[in-house]
């Protein structure tokens, strides 16, 4: 009877912790500041009123408080520039969030802000920006 007591409260310890993992990632949902922060990778393209066509390519990190920086290459209807840009962004549990960055540039310094949706397990990031004038979308992948 004492052997069999055992082995019921040792599987139920065991079901328990095995259950734990599962309930701390319930309560912080599938996105969370933690799960998104680090180094990313991205494209953007599109186009802006009274530019054209528009693409780049750059590096973004976010941390865990909230703060973004980066750098990216831009082709503005054609022109290059180099730009860099800091700013904040928002996650919530359903994996929505936002950004807004300021935007250092040669040749078109902005504000912009874009609304986001991290997917494959905050492994990518798909957006889109938000500014009047703006048609412009936004992929990334977290770096390993």
């Amino acid at each position: 009877m004492k052997r069999q007591s055992t082995t019921v409260s040792v599987l139920f310890l065991l079901g328990t912790l095995s259950l734990a993992p599962a309930l701390l990632a319930h309560d912080d949902g599938p996105c969370s500041y933690s799960s998104v922060s680090g180094d990313w990778g991205f494209t953007s393209s599109g186009t802006r009123v009274g530019v054209g066509p528009v693409a780049g390519v750059g590096t973004a990190t976010l941390d865990k408080s909230g703060n973004v920086d980066g750098a990216q290459t831009v082709s503005f209807n054609g022109i290059i520039a180099n730009e860099t840009f800091t700013g904040t962004y928002t996650v919530n549990s359903d994996c929505t969030g936002s950004l807004t960055v300021v935007v250092s540039s040669p040749i078109a310094p902005r504000t912009s802000h874009l609304n986001l949706m991290f997917v494959s397990n905050s492994k990518a990031v798909r957006a889109i920006f938000t500014d009047d004038g703006t048609t412009l979308t936004m992929d990334g992948k977290k770096l390993d």
